[in-house]
């Protein structure tokens, strides 16, 4: 079977990540991989791609309302999937699914389209993303899939419209809890102190993430513990602004900037908190992979978020708020046992529902039907 996924630029985020890491497995049961990136770059993380066996294609789709350069690209597309005997055309990409999905179908072939967050619609725009939901189902035969209880929920309540929920994994092999020393010893290579209070965040710097507030908070945790130090996962749009923010509150000695990196694991396993103050989420990948390696986790009561404490206690969930970040921060801090148990618990909720083993053959049965 060939699968053919489509993506925006090929970046350091959630899906980029768990489809490379579930190449192996999609491989084992017959599929031919190929992604191509729609953006105006192919992204840093094509390599990645490349490397997992994936045919990377870079086909940049037309911006602007040219309808003329848009049906070209339409047939060219169309061509592509019978040239290359595309069986499976999987979309991640919001902005043209409908047309995507009619393409599919017009070349005969099937779709399957991934919704990957909570976005909701302006009131002028609904009705429209609705019809464009029935026809893509309805009409092409697009196959609709959900990441996470939040969207899934989403979905149903607020566009009618029903999808398979298959949850997003993570790699076991790549995120595990540290052991013999390990924590002790990367801290030394990375140059953060033993009795360092270390938090940390992973994800592309944006509104959305809000990073800020993390920032923000510090100032009151070093009240009550004076050597928190901030680990800084991940680049984009508002990172010079986090910067300056930080120097001019006077935290940089606090605040460490790593960019992208592609050993996470490293930074999860010198640090003792995660942190996470997304305005919403589909669902957090880094957050996954955090809890995954027993770290523990203190996040905003938002979509995509809570359903990390679905069975329990597993996660530390906060209204939007850094004074409340700073007191939940201090607190696990001052109390090992609440942190043991958020970290005991954090790895049986990942273990239990985003297992890869177990949620990719739910993708490869969507692809067969």
């Amino acid at each position: 079977m060939k699968i053919l996924h489509v993506l925006y630029e090929l970046k350091f985020s959630g899906a980029e990540i768990m489809y490379v890491d579930a190449a192996p497995l999609f491989q084992e049961m017959g599929c031919q991989l190929t992604v191509m990136a729609t953006g105006d770059n192919p992204g840093d993380f094509a390599p990645h791609f490349q490397k997992a066996g994936y045919r990377v294609m870079h086909r940049p789709y037309p911006r602007g309302l040219n309808i003329r350069k848009r049906i070209k690209y339409y047939v060219q597309f169309i061509r592509l999937l019978k040239s290359n005997h595309i069986d499976v055309v999987h979309i991640h990409v919001s902005a043209f699914m409908f047309a995507l999905t009619c393409c599919t179908w017009l070349a005969g072939r099937r779709s399957v389209y991934t919704f990957h967050n909570v976005y909701p619609s302006h009131r002028y725009s609904y009705l429209y993303h609705v019809l464009q939901r029935w026809a893509a189902k309805n009409i092409f035969g697009c196959k609709f899939q959900t990441i996470s209880d939040s969207v899934h929920d989403h979905e149903r309540n607020y566009y009618h419209n029903k999808t398979k929920k298959i949850y997003n994994w993570y790699g076991a092999k790549r995120y595990f809890p540290s052991s013999n020393g390990e924590k002790k010893r990367i801290r030394e290579e990375l140059n953060i102190p033993d009795e360092a209070l270390v938090l940390i965040s992973v994800g592309g710097c944006s509104d959305t993430k809000r990073h800020t507030d993390i920032i923000r908070a510090l100032p009151f945790i070093l009240k009550v513990v004076p050597s928190v130090i901030y680990l800084h996962l991940g680049e984009g749009e508002k990172e010079p602004e986090e910067k300056e923010m930080t120097m001019k509150m006077k935290l940089d000695s606090h605040v460490r900037f790593y960019g992208n990196q592609t050993d996470v694991r490293k930074f999860l396993v010198a640090s003792d908190v995660y942190v996470m103050t997304s305005k919403y989420e589909g669902i957090s990948i880094t957050t996954i992979e955090a809890m995954a390696c027993g770290i523990p986790a203190i996040l905003y009561n938002v979509p995509g978020l809570r359903d990390f404490n679905k069975s329990g206690e597993n996660s530390c969930l906060i209204a939007e708020d850094h004074l409340l970040l700073a007191e939940k921060v201090v607190e696990l801090y001052s109390n090992p046992v609440i942190f043991n148990r958020l970290s005991v618990n954090a790895r049986e909720l990942v273990n239990n529902l985003y297992q890869m083993e177990n949620n990719v053959p739910e993708i490869f049965n969507l692809y067969n039907t």
